[in-house]
């Protein structure tokens, strides 16, 4: 050791004893030493210098090299190992963690690239996904094919999901606090809709014009329905192969059934014409190529009359052919025409002395023609 330092220790450590007390020059120098703190030596005699292993009743330094550098600014230390830090801890700048294990943590920011384990979000407070582009950004479940996703698109503004939604049988969806759509039916506010294919239809009720196929059109201004035309004619208009059929009112006060053009027009059974109107309304009863038909009149039948009279069964005005012969009415015998034997004229003025009437007893122009039934 150094002489002078020897020397300026021993000076010191008289000034250190000068100062516990003074009493002590006088007296016995090993109770000098036994007044003497253990281990106490003022701090203000220790300057530099270097101190190896040094131990006290709660350090123990068994370093080799500089670990801890205390400075005015900061307590610096190379490696920490801490077992408990009691009371609040703040920690400023970057901070690399390895490993740690935590009962709690309150931050207010996370920045992570992974977060990894059993999750439990326990709070009042909604989460936020915040930034200036959250396009695809939500929740993501990956490692069974491809990513599942329940994500937020902005184009257009909307939340997409890449899966099914599946919801709890008695659930239902809303909008606004209204039920649009449960397990069993659309909700009373569902009025519009673009269905291409239904199942079974219970009932079904339409407000305003339909389309059934470009084929089924109604018509609601118009109050009419058509099929394979978008203007029906009538109340109901058939349009088949060019042919326009009509079923509705000519009127307030007559029902019509029939075609709109010039076409023939059908009353059939099995699959046979029974009543057919021409283009220019003949009107034919029956079939020639089939069966005769009976026709049965349940009432007074009238040709050319607008009303029969009840007393006959049958009321022609005019002429009449029965069994191959015809009928007339008149004042005398045909003077023209070409007429059959057979044929009767009916006198329309019968007086008494003359006849009922003229039969033709020679065909020709006008023929032969002889009174008959003297009116007595």
């Amino acid at each position: 050791m150094n002489k002078n330092n020897l020397d300026q220790a021993l000076a010191a450590l008289g000034d250190a004893l000068k100062s516990q007390d003074t009493d002590l020059l006088s007296g016995d120098p090993l109770a000098i030493v036994k007044k003497i703190p253990q281990r106490s030596l003022s701090g203000d005699h220790i300057d530099g210098g270097k101190i190896i292993r040094f131990n006290s009743q709660g350090i123990s330094d068994q370093a080799t090299k500089t670990k801890l550098t205390i400075t005015d600014d900061a307590v610096n230390i190379s490696e920490l190992k801490v077992g408990v830090v009691k009371d609040n801890l703040k920690v400023e700048g970057k901070t690399e963690l390895e490993d740690v294990i935590a009962k709690t943590i309150k931050v207010d920011t996370i920045e992570a690239a992974n977060i990894i384990g059993e999750i439990k979000y326990e709070k009042d407070i909604s989460v936020i996904f915040n930034g200036s582009d959250i396009h695809g950004k939500g929740i993501l479940w990956t490692g069974h094919g491809n990513a599942k996703q329940l994500v937020y698109n902005s184009n257009p503004d909307r939340i997409f999901s890449s899966e099914s939604i599946d919801i709890q049988k008695g659930k239902f969806l809303s909008i606004n606090n209204i039920k649009v759509l449960d397990e069993l039916e659309l909700g009373p506010t569902v009025t519009k809709s673009n269905l291409r294919e239904v199942g079974k239809l219970r009932g079904l009720i339409v407000n305003g014009s339909f389309n059934v196929n470009d084929y089924l059109f109604y018509n609601a201004s118009s109050d009419r329905l058509g099929l394979g035309t978008e203007e029906p004619n009538a109340a109901l208009e058939v349009v088949e192969n060019l042919v326009s059929v009509l079923l509705g009112s000519k009127d307030a006060n007559r029902g019509m059934v029939g075609t709109h053009a010039t076409h023939p027009f059908d009353i059939i059974t099995d699959n046979t014409p029974r009543i057919s109107v021409a283009a220019n309304g003949d009107i034919l009863l029956g079939n020639k190529n089939s069966l005769p038909v009976f026709v049965n009149v349940h009432g007074t039948l009238g040709v050319n009359v607008s009303t029969p009279d009840a007393r006959a069964q049958l009321h022609v005005s005019g002429a009449i052919k029965f069994n191959d012969k015809l009928h007339l009415s008149g004042d005398e015998p045909p003077r023209n025409g070409v007429y059959n034997l057979g044929d009767i004229v009916w006198n329309s003025n019968p007086q008494q002395r003359q006849y009922v009437g003229w039969v033709c007893t020679k065909a020709g122009s006008p023929g032969v023609w002889n009174s008959f039934g003297e009116i007595r």
